[in-house]
């Protein structure tokens, strides 16, 4: 995702799955100088399946939500900049 010319950072949590904790998903957060269609997030992504994908509307409800499991269970984050990679 941080290849993209449109993506500055990007915040992800990957928690486990409820039906099956051998299985995981994420969310994603990205902060990009215009919006990204569907099709440019998902391409940026590779080969992983996409469930839901929205602009954001109420940004602190958003953070709330892929957050709400932090101090919970083992969930594993983490903030990426474009200027971090090589």
């Amino acid at each position: 995702m941080t290849t993209s010319n449109k993506v500055v950072s990007v915040f992800y949590s990957v928690e486990k799955d409820k039906g099956d904790p051998k299985s995981c998903h994420v969310h994603a957060l990205i902060n990009a100088t215009t919006d990204l269609s569907y099709e440019e997030f998902r391409g940026g992504l590779g080969r992983v399946a996409v469930g839901d994908y929205d602009l954001i509307k109420d940004p602190k409800e958003v953070a709330n939500y892929v957050t709400k499991y932090f101090g919970v269970y083992d969930v594993d984050y983490d903030l990426l900049f474009k200027e971090d990679r090589p």
